[in-house]
């Protein structure tokens, strides 16, 4: 039984695939399976397939389109080696993928902690651990959604990802890991645990992007986690905002 499955939902991007299997092939640590997922469908289904099939005693989630560091799962079992039930790392973003990302365009709306994974109390995760200076080491609140190892006990323990999260999936990685913390686990990220992210907008990605799908994810979380206040409604109605914005573009680019 290999100690690391690595988990890779994929569709429709050979070349990123390419270089993200060949910094894995790189990897000091050579005790890992590979599960690639190449089904259409959510991103959290598409997961707990993944995890379905994986054999590994930690079960590591990355996007195909990173770039994992050398040592990266030396670092990730530096880290389960102390006890933790989930780890993570940087997942540092450069300048001209940045721009494919709309929490760089628009800042004010993704303002957020300067501690990686760590989760403001109207439920906006923090931008952090995307920047190449990112040095943190120490505990979080949840774990980088391209960069996120659980041990596998513990990830079966509360079923994997929530199946009501729809398309890309968002918020469902705070999810879990708030559903592990709260059975009294403890949740790490390792500086040393570094991949780079390339995202892509390519891929299955746009099958799965619906902005109203978005919206949703976001009422479900904060539904059960987030405590009402006025930020929090601020909050929720600038998203509700930015993503009809989105939903009417999309919109517009389908019938063109």
């Amino acid at each position: 039984m290999p100690k690391f499955s690595i988990i890779i939902p994929t569709l429709g991007r050979s070349e990123s695939l390419s270089d993200c299997e060949d910094s894995i092939r790189m990897q000091s640590n050579k005790d890992y399976e590979i599960v690639k997922v190449t089904e259409e469908g959510p991103l959290a289904k598409i997961r707990n397939l993944g995890a379905k099939r994986a054999r590994g005693q930690y079960l590591c989630f990355i996007d195909d389109d990173v770039v994992c560091s050398p040592n990266w799962l030396e670092a990730l079992q530096r880290s389960f080696g102390e006890g933790y039930a989930g780890v993570s790392g940087p997942s540092f973003i450069s300048g001209k993928f940045r721009k494919q990302r709309d929490c760089f365009r628009y800042p004010t709306i993704w303002f957020s902690s300067k501690t990686p994974g760590t989760l403001s109390p109207w439920g906006q995760w923090s931008l952090e651990a995307t920047n190449e200076g990112c040095d943190y080491d120490g505990p979080v609140d949840y774990l980088e959604a391209c960069n996120m190892a659980f041990e596998a006990e513990a990830f079966r323990s509360v079923d994997g990802f929530d199946e009501r999260y729809r398309g890309i999936g968002d918020w469902s990685e705070p999810d879990i890991c708030f559903r592990i913390r709260a059975l009294g686990k403890k949740l790490w990220f390792s500086r040393d645990a570094v991949v780079e992210h390339r995202p892509s907008q390519s891929g299955a990605y746009k099958k799965r992007l619906k902005p109203a799908n978005r919206m949703e994810n976001y009422e479900l979380f904060s539904k059960r986690w987030i405590k009402p206040s006025v930020r929090h409604s601020v909050y929720k109605l600038m998203l509700r905002t930015y993503f009809n914005l989105k939903e009417n573009r999309h919109g517009i680019s389908r019938s063109e």
